[in-house]
């Protein structure tokens, strides 16, 4: 699919314009010439990484990463440990292959139609300056056993592949969802968007293949505990309640509890009540933090585990 990517990209870049005897040069060559080339680079890149993660994380059949439409199944695979939604990886993947191999299919027909039908386009000219930029407009005495790869030529590219591309698109975005939760994590959104709309996936994925994998729900539980202990060292308590810090005692992280507001009215009978000491009714801040079974140092994420 990224060869066909990088050739459409190629024809806006390639002029299609009437030469001096009036003739409109094929030169969807050059478009397919130049796209096998940096499909070629960005080929090797991708079949790299994906070895070399599959080989440092113990995967068999490491060989699929240098095959045409199976390293699409073998991304899935590498990124197993994530679901895509509730899907399998892997099976997503082939799904994403099935639809892959459709879509190569029809860019290699509309291709042989373009060629065969090339010599009976009639050419629509416009003139820019002094350069004259041809666009087809229809066919001049297109034969007969020609009709079906002049319809293909003409309307196969704009009206059946852009769906089917635009379908697998969306389903190699969720693919390399899951593929970079995996390996990369912290960018995952930005990589999956990329390598769906443009045909980079080899080079980020070559990017990452020194990362370790792992599941994104332990991702996001390692996060949220390494900013619990991170609140705990700045303020000296927890963020979450309790008489340390936080919600539960100073909203700034103190310690000690405050003098009792009403004292005066004879709800904290004590001295020590009235200044700052002991909660009669909820116990000191220390035993406070006991009968939850917790530790001042515990994590509240240590439930994940």
């Amino acid at each position: 699919m990224d060869f066909f990517q990088f050739a459409n990209y190629a024809k806006l870049f390639v002029p299609f314009n009437m030469d001096p005897d009036g003739i409109v040069a094929n030169r969807l060559w050059i478009c397919l010439l130049v796209g096998g080339l940096c499909f070629l680079v960005v080929y090797v890149f991708e079949a790299v990484g994906l070895y070399t993660i599959a080989r440092r994380e113990g995967y068999a059949r490491k060989w699929m990463a240098f095959v045409p439409f199976f390293n699409l199944y073998y991304i899935g695979a590498c990124g197993r440990r994530n679901k895509v939604y509730a899907m399998d990886a892997r099976a997503f993947a082939g799904i994403c292959v099935g639809v892959e191999l459709l879509l190569v299919a029809g860019y290699i027909l509309y291709y042989v139609s373009a060629f065969a039908v090339w010599p009976y386009i009639h050419w629509e000219h416009t003139t820019v300056g002094e350069t004259i930029f041809s666009s087809p407009d229809g066919f001049d005495a297109l034969p007969q056993s020609y009709e079906w790869m002049g319809w293909i030529f003409g309307h196969l590219n704009d009206y059946v592949l852009y769906w089917i591309e635009l379908i697998f698109i969306i389903l190699k975005l969720l693919l390399l969802m899951s593929f970079f939760k995996t390996y990369s994590a912290n960018h995952y959104l930005l990589f999956s968007f990329v390598g769906a709309l443009l045909p980079l996936t080899g080079i980020l994925i070559y990017s990452v293949r020194n990362n370790t994998g792992m599941n994104y729900a332990d991702y996001i539980r390692r996060m949220r505990e390494r900013e619990y202990r991170m609140y705990q060292q700045q303020y000296g308590g927890s963020p979450y309640g309790g008489a340390n810090g936080g919600y539960g005692g100073s909203p700034y992280g103190g310690g000690g509890q405050g003098p009792d507001p009403f004292g005066e009215y004879g709800s904290s009978g004590s001295p020590s009540s009235a200044s700052g000491g002991a909660d009669p009714v909820g116990g000191s801040p220390d035993e406070t933090a006991g009968t939850s079974g917790r530790g001042k140092d515990d994590s509240p994420f240590d439930d994940f585990n």
